[in-house]
């Protein structure tokens, strides 16, 4: 079994610049993946990874395609 990085809402919050109270809400509401160890909640490594890399926008193309 993979041993999974499990992260606070500070660290995601520190990681993110989005306020710890913003990631807060978003476990109330569960618009991301957590876990919950005891009373604490944690987000996985991997899920923030794949949140930050969900907002990414690609750069777009000059009109002479470069």
């Amino acid at each position: 079994m993979a041993v999974r990085r499990l992260l606070t809402l500070r660290e995601c919050s520190h990681r993110t610049g989005h306020r710890e109270s913003t990631w807060r809400a978003w476990v109330l509401h569960r618009k991301i993946p957590f876990y919950k160890v005891g009373k604490s909640v944690r987000v996985a490594e991997a899920d923030l990874e794949q949140i930050i890399e969900q907002a990414r926008v690609p750069a777009r193309e000059n009109r002479d395609g470069r």
